[in-house]
């Protein structure tokens, strides 16, 4: 028998809709992560970010016997997180923002690469760009910023089966997206200032 952690999501759901526990915890396992970011991405706040987490998967345990594995578990996962973060800001009446930094000022948009040789004065750049893109990503519409985020977490595909449009729709709509961040930050990168 493989191990859990070898196999698909749709496979674990099954696994746990026929009563292993150890199925539910490898997927929360797998995307705690991911989701977490996500979540605390959109909420800036990290007990809510917690809660909202946490009831994305009780939904789903609740949901076990009824829930029919179709589609992308991932992009199942999303849209419930989403929508939650979306009741979450209706039910507490915010302005949706999508910038976040920790405590010790790392930028949300993490490297992806990591390379500890860099000089100083390099990775000072590094953190000037990450802050100029993080204050771009804030002057697009709340719509435009939700898709950027979705994007470090999934496929335009899963984009698409989270956001429930087609897959030429979100294509469209992510270019747009990244078309009108590279002009708010090459407007910023003229004006000599940093946004």
């Amino acid at each position: 028998m493989e191990n859990m952690n070898e196999q698909t999501d749709n496979a674990l759901v099954t696994a746990f809709q026929q009563g292993n526990d150890q199925a539910f915890e490898e997927l929360v396992y797998r995307y705690k992560n991911p989701l977490f970011q996500y979540i605390f991405g959109m909420v800036k706040d990290e007990a809510a970010a917690e809660d909202l987490f946490q009831d994305v998967f009780i939904s789903f345990f609740k949901q076990r016997e009824r829930f029919e594995v179709s589609g992308s578990f991932k992009a199942w996962l999303f849209l419930t997180a989403r929508n939650r973060v979306f009741n979450f800001f209706r039910d507490n009446k915010q302005v949706v923002s999508l910038d976040q930094t920790d405590e010790e000022g790392n930028a949300f948009m993490q490297e992806t690469v990591a390379d500890n040789s860099r000089p100083l004065l390099d990775e000072l750049g590094w953190q000037d760009f990450q802050e100029n893109v993080r204050q771009a990503i804030e002057q697009l519409s709340p719509r435009q910023r939700d898709l950027i985020y979705l994007r470090q977490f999934l496929s335009f595909q899963e984009i698409a089966d989270t956001v429930g449009k087609p897959l030429g729709t979100v294509l469209a709509d992510c270019h747009r997206a990244v078309k009108k961040l590279q002009t708010i930050l090459a407007e910023s990168s003229a004006q000599g200032e940093s946004i």
